[in-house]
């Protein structure tokens, strides 16, 4: 049941959102959510550097 009312959500989310903009719906991709990780690192980096003096490192992060 909570899976039909969380699709029933997504797709009425969608919806208004078409609706109210007028655009049509594109899907934002597999790597989205891996690519948005990567900016928020790399702002954080360009952040600390206005005031501190750092190094990227390769260790990856969990």
């Amino acid at each position: 049941m909570k899976g039909r009312i969380a699709s029933a959500h997504l797709l009425l989310t969608i919806t208004y959102n078409i609706l109210k903009t007028g655009e049509p719906y594109h899907e934002l991709g597999s790597n989205y959510l891996e690519e948005k990780q990567n900016n928020k690192e790399l702002k954080m980096i360009e952040n600390l550097k206005k005031g501190y003096s750092i190094a990227p490192s390769k260790q990856q992060t969990a």
